[in-house]
Order: structure tokens, then sequence, then C-alpha cells
């Protein structure tokens, strides 16, 4: 028995359309990879966003809610730059710790009131974490307002009361 001219284009026309379907397939799943990749990058991205606004934020705010005692918390200056000064009494001491903004760095500082031993105090503070931006504001009797901008987007204002009584 002879095969037929027939029979051999049938046969090489359906291996030509199961390699052209398995190619749009494998098109198809290389595109939908490359999508996904895409979306997972952009999601990473924004959680890490996220992550960056509310550490500082919530850090700074605990911060103040820690020490919101009568007095305790204030807004004033470290060799000129502003800070957040949060005072506590520790036996007969009284310390401060200044949250400030210095080279780039959300920096804290703990020391003894009124000690300066250092000629630059604002440098000897611990690195918090890095921020372009960072003022801080009393609008009103009882309520700090904080600005922060970590360089990513849009700064940051928030708004937090203190519990203590305030004058």
């Amino acid at each position: 028995m002879k095969a037929r001219q027939g029979d051999n284009n049938r046969h090489v026309v359906d291996v030509l359309f199961v390699l052209a379907l398995f190619g749009v397939f494998a098109a198809s799943a290389l595109l939908l990879v490359t999508i996904g990749a895409s979306v997972y990058k952009q999601t990473v991205s924004n959680m890490e966003q996220s992550f960056t606004d509310r550490t500082s934020y919530s850090y700074l705010v605990e911060k103040i809610h820690q020490n919101d005692i009568y007095n305790a918390v204030e807004i004033g200056e470290l060799e000129g730059t502003p800070a957040l000064i949060l005072t506590q009494r520790l036996g007969e001491e009284e310390y401060c710790t200044y949250l400030y903004l210095y080279d780039g760095c959300l920096k804290e500082l703990f020391t003894r009131k009124n000690s300066y031993a250092g000629t630059d105090l604002r440098s000897a503070g611990q690195d918090i974490m890095p921020l372009s931006g960072f003022t801080l504001d009393i609008p009103s009797s009882g309520l700090i307002k904080l600005t922060i901008d970590t360089g990513n987007g849009s700064p940051i204002t928030l708004y937090t009361a203190l519990r203590s009584d305030y004058s």
C-alpha cells in the first residue's frame, strides 16, 4: 500500500498546528509570568514604602506616649536643630531624650539635662532611620503636629494629643 500525497500533507498540517498551538501557549505563559512579576515588584515596593512610613511615625508617637507626663514633652532645639525633647527624672537627676533630624537621619540622643560634654551633640545621637524631612509644631495646647518625609513620596503629617495636663 502506498501512502497518498494528501495523507502526508495532512500529517504535516497536524504537526504544524500542534507546534503553533504550543508556541501560542508558551508565549501566553511567558507573558503571564512577566506581568505577574511586574505586579509583584510594584506590590513589594508599595509595602516597603508603607512599612517605612508606618515605622517612622509609630516610633515617634510611641516615644511621645511613653513620656506623656506633665511638662515632659516639648519642642525645642539641640544646638540649633529643631528637636522633640522628652524629659524624665531618674533618681535625683533629670534626663532628656532628643529626637531630631541630622545628616538625613532621624536621631535619638539620651543625655543628662543641660549637659554639653561634646562640641557637637547632634552627631552623637543614635541613628534611628533615614528621613528627608522632620518638622514639629504645637498648633494648640496639648497637641503636637509631626510632619515626616521619608523621601519616597509625599510627607506624612499627623497629630498626637498629650493625655497629661498640659499648660
